[in-house]
């Protein structure tokens, strides 16, 4: 990166897995890599569905054969994966305008629909669903969205990115939940084995037996106007060993807390 024209300070990469594809991650290995604050959700099914299924608390289990049951009493409920990038980005257009609403009511200020996010998740639709890359899946109601999963497949792991739901309409059959079983279960039949919930240790993660996975952050300088910022950078990693004066700072500075559930 140095000898790019124009050079480069600074090399900054956030939320990286110590391992790919069961190798290690050789920027892992770089002398500014450190734990990151958040972790990775992985959900490991093994060959046979039904009986990782039935390693879920049996609450859970009964809670979703019925919210599928409430759910299909309408004989127009189904549950699909777009087919073509069509289909998949009248899909994308639902998600981006129930995440929205549920984003202003919750007071948070969201960004995935600003231009340059909802180009770059339209484009990533727009040219993977047809390879098999995007996949976009959908819980509908005749032309009505109950909720909405968009992820990416490589090989036989899936990660999901992007959840949405209709509200207050739905919320007998916890469309959420439901949206995410039913994508594994269709997924699990085309040969996906690793389902990565991604990052924020919500309840909903916990309900299907996530295992957390370690993330690093890397923070280099590669030329002295970089070395403040990887300073910075350093600093805030040594904080994060002291989690209480870290909490009582981010309170100081206005920083709203984290609304992931306890």
């Amino acid at each position: 990166m140095r000898k790019l024209p124009g050079g480069a300070d600074l090399i900054r990469l956030r939320k990286v897995a110590p391992d790919l594809d069961g190798r290690p991650n050789p920027l892992a290995l770089l002398d500014g890599a450190a734990v990151c604050p958040v972790n990775g959700n992985l959900v490991t099914t093994g060959d046979d569905y039904d009986a990782w299924r039935h390693t879920l608390e049996r609450t859970v289990r009964k809670e979703l054969e019925r919210s599928w049951r409430v759910f299909t009493r309408d004989p127009a409920a189904s549950f699909t994966i777009a087919a073509d990038s069509d289909e998949a980005l009248r899909i994308l257009a639902t998600t981006e305008a129930q995440q929205s609403s549920r984003m202003q009511s919750l007071g948070v200020n969201f960004i995935l629909n600003d231009e340059n996010c909802a180009a770059f998740y339209r484009s990533l639709v727009r040219n993977g669903v047809a390879s098999g890359y995007a996949i976009v899946s959908a819980l509908t109601v005749g032309e009505e969205v109950a909720a909405t999963l968009l992820g990416v497949r490589n090989g036989s792991r899936y990660v999901m990115i992007r959840i949405s739901n209709a509200g207050d309409k739905w919320s007998n059959c916890s469309p959420g939940r439901l949206i995410i079983e039913r994508t594994m279960a269709a997924l699990h039949k085309q040969g996906v084995r690793e389902f990565d919930f991604s990052i924020g240790n919500y309840a909903y993660k916990r309900r299907f037996g996530v295992k957390r996975l370690p993330l690093l952050d890397i923070s280099a300088a590669l030329s002295w106007r970089g070395l403040p910022r990887a300073l910075r950078d350093r600093a805030a990693q040594e904080l994060r060993r002291y989690p209480k004066l870290a909490t009582y700072l981010k309170r100081a500075l206005g920083k709203p807390p984290s609304r992931e559930e306890s």
